[in-house]
This record gives C-alpha cells, structure tokens and sequence, in this order.
C-alpha cells in the first residue's frame, strides 16, 4: 500500500544493474481492486451518488477482506463524501450483480488508490494484500430427482455464475474442479456429502490451491435452502452452516462467511512506524533475475522502501522497510511462486530473511 521507491546503494558491480532501471519501479497494481461496480435504475444525480457508495462499500470489502467493514465508525463519514474520492466514472450496459437478475444500466467507478491507502492506514484498518491466495470451490446438490451431484457450469449454469459473482466483487481467485473421471474416483458425491475432510484434501491436490471450500446444500419442501461449509486454509479447518430463502442468498452469505474467516490469515493492519529487515536471495543467474526479484518484491503492498545494498555473483542482498508484520511478509513472497525458503527454519527474531529466487 505504498508507491515504492528503489535507491541503489554505491557498491562494485552495482552500476551494471542501473541500467536495467530507466522509469520508477512500481508494484503492480491490480486495476480492480480499486473499481467498483453498482447497478442504477437511471442516470440521474441521486442515483449516481447512490451508486457511488455502493461501489466505494465494495471496493473496500475487497481491500480489506471484511465484508462488515462498512459499518466501521471510522468510515461512516467517509461514505457520506464518497464522491471526493472518485477518479474517474461512466456507465455502461451491464450483467447484474446476480445471476437470475437482467442487464441493466451499470456505473463503473475508479477510485483513488492514493487516498484509500492513506484512510486505511490512518484507520488501522486491515489490508488484504493484491497477491491472494487462490481458492478451489466444490459444490454439491441434494436434488429430490437428480441426487446428490456436483455442480458445474452444464448441470447448474446459474449456481456457478453466482459464485463467480460473489467471489469477483470480493476481488477473490478462484477455480472450480474439472469434476473428471480423476476427480469422481478420488471424491464421490457420497464422500463430498458427508464431508470427509481426507478425500477432499486428497482430490484437491492436483489442483494446487491455497485453499480448499466445500459447499453442500438442499432446498427443504417449504422452499429454504440449507447447507453448510467445510475448509481447510493456512493448514486449520473449519465447519460451518447457514441457511437462506433461495440458493442465491446462501451462496452469498456463505461464501461471504468463508472469506471473512479466511481473509485474517493473510490481511496485515498497516503500522505508521516502518520495520526495516534485510533480505538475502540466492539463485539469481541473468540480468532479468535480478530485475524480476525487485519487480517482485517491490509489488507487495506492504513494502514501502526498498534498497540494494550488495550483489555477490548470483546473490543479492537489499535492505527493504515494510509496513507490517515480516511473518506476512515473508508468507506474501513465499505465496507469489518466485521465492522458496533458502534455510530449514527461517529465524524472524533477527530481521534477516533468506531466500532463493525460482526463476519463472
């Protein structure tokens, strides 16, 4: 949550390296973070600054990775002058929030990246960073007529385009299983219904995901939908149930349940007082190696600073001021796929981490 500046430290060898350097090095900002998008009935003034605040709630949902989050006493005047924060906004024809609604007029709002990271951090606010972990979502039925079957894009069109819905506007990745025969002889709808914590872990492996939610749900004869939920994120696993009117409801609610437990393990609360550690990475072979590990790193948003201090043949070491926990930090480098640990046990009591670069 910073714009990162890159100061390179005087040292033999380190000249070379300027070269690669002719604009700012800046994290990579994902664009939709900081979009909003609100469904209006028309074009007029107050229905543009309703759907101004609607898509300011939605956008800090997403940053925060806390849908209650708009009922923060620190943002409460904030929504009230949402229009301050406003870079750019337009309309367009556009799908609905929900699946089994119709097109209608939508208005995409920018807002201020600048000015929202200034308002969390001022706030103590949680941050959940851009690099997220990536989400595999099996989902499956009780139908009085069909059985207990899984649910994918052919069987039940509007179930999955509703949990694409949900989990776009909490800026979440996701991916469904393939629901192949490898994955029907690994998980079988009797195992997935009863929730068997092993096969589940088992049949998601291949699929290689930070985490892994399973949805169970039936309608009741008098037309409610009951389920619930099993999970395993950060190696915890958690059970929970919910029910709702309709199937849409409970998709919403659960999976906003879901990603409101899941989303602390990976959030950090921005400090105003910066940590500086520093940061060994091994394994760098090329000119664009090294140009990657400070694309890398300077990416994340808890970085605020960033220097390099030596470079040693394929090592690199930098001196790099963070904004939050190193624990996060180092877990944030480890989730992009570009870092693995160079040591056994990695020690945070000395501020140094070790790294190794893997290159792409």
């Amino acid at each position: 949550m910073r714009s990162c500046s890159l100061k390179i430290a005087a040292h033999v060898g380190l000249a070379v390296l300027l070269a690669l350097f002719n604009a700012p090095l800046q994290g990579e900002q994902v664009a939709h973070l900081y979009q909003g998008h609100a469904l209006v009935p028309n074009q007029s003034l107050i229905a543009q600054r309703q759907g101004v605040r609607e898509a300011l709630q939605q956008v800090l949902v997403k940053l925060t990775g806390n849908s209650k989050i708009a009922k923060s006493p620190a943002l409460e005047t904030l929504l009230l002058s949402s229009d301050d924060l406003v870079v750019a906004q337009g309309y367009t024809i556009s799908d609905s929030l929900h699946a089994t609604q119709q097109p209608g007029i939508g208005l995409e709002v920018n807002f201020s990246r600048t000015a929202l990271d200034k308002l969390l951090r001022e706030n103590a606010l949680p941050v959940l960073p851009s690099n997220r972990p990536s989400l595999l979502i099996w989902t499956i039925k009780d139908d009085p007529i069909t059985g207990r079957q899984f649910v994918n894009a052919i069987r039940a069109p509007d179930i999955t385009k509703q949990i694409d819905l949900k989990l776009q506007q909490r800026g979440i990745p996701f991916v469904m299983p393939e629901y192949d025969l490898e994955d029907r002889i690994t998980l079988t709808p009797t195992a997935a219904w009863r929730m068997d914590a092993s096969a589940i872990a088992e049949a998601s492996q291949r699929y290689q995901s930070d985490i892994w939610v399973l949805l169970r749900f039936y309608t009741t004869s008098s037309g409610q939908v009951r389920g619930s939920w099993l999970y395993q994120a950060s190696g915890q696993r958690k059970l929970g149930d919910g029910r709702a009117p309709s199937v849409e409801q409970f998709i919403n609610k659960s999976l906003d349940r879901i990603v409101d437990e899941i989303a602390p393990f990976y959030a950090y609360v921005p400090q105003k007082e910066r940590h500086r550690l520093s940061l060994n990475v091994a394994g760098i072979n090329s000119f664009s190696g090294y140009r990657g590990v400070l694309e890398q790193i300077s990416r994340l948003e808890l970085v605020e600073n960033l220097q390099v201090t030596r470079v040693e043949g394929t090592d690199l070491a930098l001196s790099v001021s963070i904004g939050g926990d190193i624990r996060r930090f180092y877990q944030s480098l480890l989730r992009s796929g570009y870092f693995r640990p160079a040591t056994i046990s990695q020690a945070f009591e000395r501020d140094t981490l070790d790294l190794s670069w893997v290159a792409p």
